[in-house]
């Protein structure tokens, strides 16, 4: 797992040559810049507390199609979570963007009157209950997208520190198949997130897709739509924009969903996948332009346990 110097040093590399090739996206970099930064500098790393996972019960669990994080005991890191908020929201203040800075004031006032629950606001935006957190917003006189963007940045390196512990469990399980995995649906094995992009890795340009909550990366089918499960060639199509050699856009006219697919002989880590999202977001409005969409909330609506009155009880004593 690289540390906050090395992803950083990553970030400069990767920003350098993007504003050189694709300098039309100076602003949506710099504010991704900005975010990651800000994410980057937490005083120290999420808590990820372990739980069971018997190998047997995981690898049902997987072949059934259940995320590993659904129905388990985590323990969302709340003070990692808040203190993030409040340094995303800083950060974006800084910029004196007078559209957004009313949302933001309005948030600070709701988060400082107890308007907002911290712990329903931090653990739905782990689950990506994006529903829940619209109520809350609505609630508490908020916009809507303004919270679950803060909500869904704070809890994404705790969503991550989880998955980096999991994923390992999830390569040693093989199927026999030729992908070698015993995944194969299009949400996330770990927290059930939608994928962000995908990627063909290398010489064989296998096919994988990074997930937009936790980052991780599994094998996908080549022919396929990752959203509604259409494997008929007939109606999954490429679109093209000339000029970009990297990315292409894979939608299906069965569900009208996209995605955008490029090539990654070295995959950027979790922490900066968004800049990768930043930098091609001339395919999502070529998209978005001809009907295509994403698709709203997960493809799996994870669940966490509740603890068991003598855990709780054992835990306050």
């Amino acid at each position: 797992m690289a540390t906050p110097e090395e992803l950083l040093l990553l970030l400069d590399r990767r920003l350098a040559i993007l504003r050189k090739t694709r300098p039309d996206l100076g602003e949506a970099l710099h504010l991704q810049e900005q975010l990651v930064r800000t994410s980057l500098a937490a005083a120290r790393p999420p808590r990820a507390d372990p739980f069971p996972l018997p190998r047997e019960h995981l690898a049902a669990r997987l072949r059934e199609g259940v995320p590993i994080l659904h129905d388990q005991p985590v323990q969302v890191d709340l003070h990692f979570a808040a203190d993030l908020f409040s340094r995303l929201v800083n950060t974006l203040q800084q910029r004196e963007d007078a559209e957004l800075g009313q949302g933001l004031e309005d948030v600070v006032a709701a988060a400082t009157n107890g308007a907002l629950d911290p712990q329903r606001l931090f653990v739905e935006a782990f689950v990506h209950h994006e529903d829940h957190l619209a109520e809350m917003a609505h609630g508490a006189g908020l916009e809507p997208e303004l919270l679950a963007t803060l909500a869904t940045l704070s809890v994404a390196p705790v969503l991550r520190a989880y998955a980096e512990h999991l994923r390992p469990f999830i390569e040693r399980l093989d199927d026999g198949s030729p992908e070698g995995t015993a995944w194969h649906r299009g949400y996330c094995p770990i927290c059930g997130g939608w994928p962000l992009l995908g990627e063909l890795r290398g010489v064989e340009l296998a096919h994988y897709l990074r997930c937009a909550g936790c980052g991780s990366g599994w094998r996908a089918q080549r022919l396929g739509c990752s959203y509604c499960g259409n494997e008929d060639f007939r109606s999954l199509q490429s679109l093209t924009v000339e000029g970009e050699q990297r990315f292409r856009v894979s939608v299906c006219e069965r569900c009208h969903g996209y995605l955008k697919v490029g090539n990654a002989f070295d995959p950027p880590p979790a922490e900066l996948l968004a800049i990768d999202d930043a930098a091609s977001l001339h395919l999502d409005v070529a998209a978005i332009e001809r009907g295509y969409q994403r698709p709203m909330g997960s493809g799996f609506r994870i669940e966490l346990a509740v603890p068991e009155e003598a855990w709780l009880e054992a835990e306050e004593a």
